[in-house]
């Protein structure tokens, strides 16, 4: 059984990784705003050089970097068994998030997997 802390650091984890692809969303956006103003149609290599023009995806990168390292630390204390299944609170998190910040919908399939979701990391982490 996990402990409480344990739980909370997990929760945490899922909470940075789903922050990281809000920014990844954000740079995306911001990429499309970019592109939009030069009006051609670019390729990758242009694309490439519009995005060390956003901020958004420096930040994402580190918070990327910083959320491997905490893993890394996780799960030195978590069996990774244990620790990978709360890694799908993500799915539950960046709609929330998306539905929050670019007021995309939620459909009640969201909600129901949302429920199988929760379900399912409950009774793994309940075995000890």
């Amino acid at each position: 059984m996990l402990q409480m802390t344990q739980m909370v650091q997990l929760i945490i984890f899922a909470l940075i990784m789903s922050t990281g692809q809000f920014l990844f969303k954000k740079t995306a956006i911001s990429l499309n705003d970019l592109n939009v103003s030069h009006s051609a149609s670019l390729n990758l290599f242009d694309n490439i050089s519009r995005l060390i023009q956003v901020p958004w995806f420096y930040i994402a990168i580190i918070l990327y970097a910083f959320a491997t390292l905490f893993w890394l630390y996780i799960l030195q204390r978590i069996p990774l068994s244990v620790a990978y299944p709360f890694t799908a609170t993500t799915m539950i998190w960046v709609p929330l998030m998306a539905n929050l910040f670019f007021e995309e919908k939620l459909t009640y399939s969201y909600w129901m997997g949302a429920i199988l979701i929760i379900s399912g990391i409950a009774i793994i982490s309940s075995e000890g």
